[in-house]
């Protein structure tokens, strides 16, 4: 087991607060401001013409099924120094401050792509689920850290499959705990039992020396 290593597919599961967990509309509210909105998920196409402008032509209907507008786009742009920015209806036009080459354009293009307008950075689809009664936000992706910042959630419910995560913002013990919790659910689900005990000795081990590590 190398508990160094993130999962292949790191996943969460969001538990909401009392106000919030009855209700699908309040639950997909915050599933749109939990999942990652870069500019690349919004825009029809991009032009550039490598020296002065980079132009973004922005999908209305992408932009409103993100719960995002072209005021939080300007936003999220406004701390790169490289460019100034111009809003036309569904067009953002990039005004290069200086006049760079090609490949350095393209890199800037790129990264202005990359831009998180909305939401949790790293995680990539949120999906509403329905338990008893109660809605929960499944997602592709981790971010513990972030997530627990997020209004509307039941921070001591938040769960991911990110052992490494967890010990590295709520602590060691934590891990220990996820890791039994994780191995006597792996197990299980293959069908095989095993006394808690001997995996409250594998966590043990791996967690004894304060840090994750592998046996």
């Amino acid at each position: 087991v190398d508990a160094r290593k993130k999962p292949a597919t790191p996943t969460m599961n969001i538990y909401l607060d009392k106000n919030s967990k009855a209700s699908k509309d309040k639950a997909f509210a915050i599933a749109q401001n939990v999942l990652e909105t870069t500019i690349r998920d919004i825009i029809t196409e991009t032009n550039t013409d490598y020296s002065t402008e980079i132009i973004l032509d922005i999908n209305k209907v992408k932009l409103s099924k993100r719960g995002c507008t072209i005021e939080d786009i300007l936003s999220a742009l406004e701390s790169n120094k490289k460019f100034t920015t111009e809003s036309h209806g569904d067009t953002i036009i990039l005004k290069l401050v200086d006049k760079l080459d090609a490949p350095t354009v393209v890199t800037l293009r790129n990264k202005v792509l990359k831009t998180t307008i909305k939401g949790v950075p790293d995680i990539e689809r949120a999906t509403l689920k329905e338990e008893n009664g109660e809605w929960v936000i499944q997602t592709t992706g981790s971010n513990l850290a972030k997530v627990l910042e997020v209004k509307g959630i039941e921070t001591s419910t938040v769960w991911t499959n990110n052992i490494f995560e967890i010990a590295s913002i709520l602590g060691i013990e934590a891990a220990r705990n996820s890791l039994i919790s994780e191995l006597k659910s792996t197990l299980e689900n293959q069908g095989l039992e095993v006394d808690i005990r001997y995996l409250m000795l594998v966590a043990d081990l791996m967690c004894h020396k304060g840090f994750l590590q592998q046996i």
